[in-house]
């Protein structure tokens, strides 16, 4: 690969993010607003077309001034090259957070389909259709801040008539795209983005498309018929609000849809208004950031006004003895022992000096039904700490019983950074004989200590800047500062405490301790120094 250019323009370049057939993205920094952007490339030759809607992206964006839409600060050519210089979201992209978690809660879903809905109905008031919505198209920083991108094929009022979209031409990702817009890209309207919403929307409570990603005569006839399997089907922890909102946008006649995503919002801000907001952000910001490796579950907001908590307070206190008895399975036991099978879990953890408030642990179930494994509507499943005497070197866990359906299970276990799977299969009540169902225990033992990589960097306290000058790292052993290079190989393992010293010359030294888990092998020391000279 070339090397990257110091400059291009007025933007320095620090990296390559992406390259492709026809250009390449790059990370810049802008020389008077100091921050980072992103400058996108366009090196394709030969094709006016296509250099005409690179600039007519630019030109489109360049106006928008939305919260939820990337912004474009400057367009210009070089050399043989157009670029764009847009809004740099550190974060991810939508269909990278799929990849990692494999689908969403209908709350989470929900609240970055809203943003979404923000971005759209912006631009369908500017009169602009996107034509592309998809999840690649949707970017989030670690922020949780959701931005709609790449209006690189969209159509607007302003140029129908440019010819940039002929008759019969086919544009945008098939999984996504409408009937109408399959058949001719150059007649769409808003209503094609609102079915592509749709698309993405069961696209993130299922982790699957509706449909194949092809145009083949089988795929076109199952889009025009609406023919797709539902969500609940797939992921039986889907809403139905949720399915039903799929459903409707994703109407393969364009009549029968929303006919504009300020209804869609509408709808569903109000679902959404039943649960904390902000623990919902704060959720998508830990995914983001890496904080977060699963989701968590979401408190609900407290309702307002007297009639209905005090109602709820009569009912709890009127019927609380039969929904105890119920909720501990005693309806089964004694009533439908035949339709339900037990399963509790016990984990122990080795303690390892850490508080038991610092472990995060969950179970999640799946039905085995060898294709899509479905998790169940139960999980995940939580766990209670139960009181250990001092000398015991493990925590002990429990969950509450779990009433499920005879049959072939999957559980996935996350404690820490430790993940465990199992296949079970769950007799009922009546088969047991009475034996309390079935009981999966798990011990995770201690970690062992492992080797340890140190790396450093450091910015001037004042300044702020990188500081450029090689960086020292050294240990503090056996009652000496040791450099990080002199010391025995295999000599730094995790856990434990530790001390650190940060040097650069002409700079105060500074000095870290901390505690490194067992199962913890890469360190990073952020330092910030000052300057001798200060």
């Amino acid at each position: 690969m070339a090397e990257l250019p110091e400059f291009i323009g007025k933007y320095k370049i620090e990296s390559l993010v992406a390259r492709g057939g026809m250009g390449a993205v790059l990370k810049a920094l802008h020389p008077t607003l100091k921050r980072h952007v992103v400058l996108k490339k366009l090196t394709i030759r030969g094709s006016s077309a296509i250099a005409e809607r690179f600039k007519r992206e630019a030109r489109i964006l360049i106006e928008f001034q939305h919260d939820n839409v990337v912004r474009v600060f400057d367009h210009f050519k070089e050399g043989s090259s157009h670029y764009m210089v847009l809004e740099y979201v550190d974060g991810l992209s939508l269909d990278q957070l799929l990849k990692k978690q494999r689908f969403l809660s209908s709350e989470l879903a929900l609240t970055i389909f809203a943003e979404a809905c923000k971005a759209l109905s912006y631009a369908h008031g500017k009169g602009v259709i996107h034509r592309d919505i998809k999840p690649g198209n949707i970017l989030m920083s670690k922020k949780g801040e959701v931005k709609l991108a790449d209006f690189g094929i969209a159509s607007s009022e302003d140029d129908a008539d440019s010819g940039l979209t002929r008759e019969g031409m086919t544009l945008g990702t098939p999984s996504y795209m409408p009937p109408e817009q399959i058949e001719n890209a150059k007649n769409v309207d808003k209503r094609a983005d609102i079915y592509a919403m749709g698309v993405m929307l069961y696209e993130m409570v299922t982790g699957k498309k509706p449909y194949p990603a092809n145009f083949s005569a089988e795929t076109v006839l199952m889009i025009r018929k609406g023919r797709y399997r539902r969500p609940r089907k797939i992921n039986a922890r889907v809403h139905p609000f949720v399915e039903k909102l799929i459903a409707r946008l994703i109407q393969p006649d364009p009549a029968r849809r929303f006919q504009d995503i300020d209804e869609v919002l509408k709808r569903v801000e109000r679902y959404l208004s039943r649960f904390k907001g902000q623990a919902i952000a704060l959720g998508l910001s830990g995914l983001l950031h890496g904080s977060l490796q699963e989701e968590p579950s979401y408190p609900r907001a407290k309702k307002r006004g007297w009639i209905l908590p005090t109602l709820a307070l009569f009912l709890a206190g009127l019927g609380a003895g039969g929904y105890y008895l119920w909720t501990e399975g005693y309806g089964y036991r004694w009533a439908f022992p035949e339709s339900r099978g037990e399963l509790r879990v016990s984990v122990r953890i080795a303690k390892a000096d850490k508080p038991a408030g610092d472990l995060s642990i969950l179970a999640r179930v799946y039905a085995d039904d060898g294709r899509d494994y479905p998790e169940l509507a139960q999980s995940p499943i939580r766990f209670t700490l139960l009181p250990t005497e001092n000398a015991d070197p493990y925590y002990s866990f429990e969950s509450k019983p779990l009433f499920l359906e005879p049959g072939a299970y999957r559980i996935k276990l996350i404690a820490g950074s430790s993940v465990l799977w199992e296949s079970f299969t769950l007799a009922s009540l009546a088969a047991s004989g009475g034996q309390g169902g079935l009981q999966l225990h798990y011990r995770l033992e201690e970690r062992r200590p492992r080797p340890l990589a140190v790396q450093a960097r450091a910015k001037d306290a004042k300044s702020g800047l990188a500081i450029d000058k090689p960086l020292r790292i050294s240990v503090f052993a056996s009652g000496l500062w040791t450099p990080l290079e002199a010391l025995p190989e295999g000599w730094l393992q995790s856990g434990g405490v530790r001390q650190f010293r940060v040097e650069a010359e002409g700079y105060r030294p500074e000095t870290f301790s901390l505690r490194v888990a067992a199962d913890q092998d890469s360190l990073t020391l952020a330092a910030k120094l000052e300057s001798l000279s200060n």
